[in-house]
Order: structure tokens, then sequence, then C-alpha cells
């Protein structure tokens, strides 16, 4: 009973990670609605630069948005960090900074890129990954991934612990497992289950 209702609490942030990620979401849609009446107003006054200036604030803000849903369900420092560029950049071009608050701001962007570059480098820098749930049923992952992955297990989660067992690999963030032509890492491990994997494509 304990080891169960412990792993109902370790799933719940993940799960209302997702839910929170969907209001976002309709309320990104939502103000994608304002964004168009917007363009119609940026017609209306083509001369005027400060409603150009408010569409841009507008767009910029339903993209930071955007890659905050992506950093709450990735959970890497890479998606972090894109957000505080986005957050930066949209300070930057729209907002009157003067000299100073110009400069910061560009050393600022500087150091986020210096970041990414050197201390959070992928160990499969080539590949791009698809982040999914642990509990995605098999069956859907072949859909999205259009491979033929056999019938060990009924989760990707279970295909996780399947491939390590396999390699002889303890289950650990980062590492990667390999079965039949797919590669997976996990994304988050939470005392030692399984949350979300990063299935990886290998770009040709």
């Amino acid at each position: 009973m304990r080891i169960r209702l412990r792993y109902l609490i370790s799933r719940f942030p993940s799960h209302a990670e997702i839910y929170i990620s969907l209001i976002i979401m309709i309320a990104v849609v939502i103000g994608s609605i304002g964004l168009i009446r917007g363009l119609y107003d940026v017609y209306l006054n083509a001369r005027n630069m400060e409603f150009f200036q408010d569409f841009l604030g507008y767009a910029m803000t339903l993209v930071i948005a955007i890659e905050f849903i992506k950093m709450l369900l990735r959970h890497t420092p890479g998606s972090i960090i894109e957000v505080l560029l986005f957050a930066m950049a949209r300070k930057l071009i729209i907002t009157k900074e003067n000299t100073l608050g110009l400069l910061l701001g560009i050393i600022a962007i500087a150091v986020l890129f210096i970041t990414r570059k050197f201390l959070f480098v992928s160990r499969i820098a080539p590949s791009e990954g698809i982040i999914l749930s642990a509990a995605t049923p098999v069956k859907e992952v072949r859909k999205i991934m259009g491979l033929d992955i056999p019938d060990v297990a009924e989760t990707l989660g279970g295909l996780v612990v399947y491939a390590a067992r396999k390699s002889k690999k303890s289950l650990s963030e980062d590492e990667i497992y390999e079965l039949d032509g797919l590669k997976m890492k996990i994304n988050r491990l939470l005392d030692g289950i399984i949350e979300m994997v990063e299935v990886i494509e290998e770009k040709d």
C-alpha cells in the first residue's frame, strides 16, 4: 500500500505539469486571435510604429509561452535557457532601453549562449529527440516513430527497462538505451520510476 501510494504521489507532479501545459496552450490559442486582430490594427496604422511595436511584443509573449510549455514537458537545461533567451530578446527588442541597459542585455544573452554551448552539450549532438511519457503505449510509439518495435513491453518505459536489462545497464537519466534500431534516453527519473523518455531520431 505504501509503495502504491508513493508511486501515485510521484506521478502527480508530472500529470499536474501536463494539465498546466494544456491550460497555457489553450490560452496561447485564444491569444493568437488577438494577434490576428493586432495585424489588422497594424494595417490600419501602417505609419505608426507604436502599433507595430505592440504587435511584436504580443507575438513574442506568445512565443515565450510556447517555449515555457516545452520547458515544462522536457525538463532539460536547454529548454530553460531557450525560455530565458526569448524573454531577454523580447525585452531588448520591444522595450526602450538606454545604452547601458542594452549592453547588459546583450551580455546576458551572450552568457546564455555560452552556457548552452559549453555546459549543456548533449551526448548525441547530431540527433533530435521526441519527449514522450513513459506510460505511452508501444503501439503509439510505433506510429510516431515509424519503426517496427518488438512486442517485449506494453509501454515506452517498459521498453527502456527491457533494453537496460538486455544491455546490462542501470537506469539513470541521460543514459542511452538501444533496442533494434530504436534509441531511448531517460529524460526524467524519480525515485527509480521512469516518467519521461526521449525517443531519439538520428538525422540523415
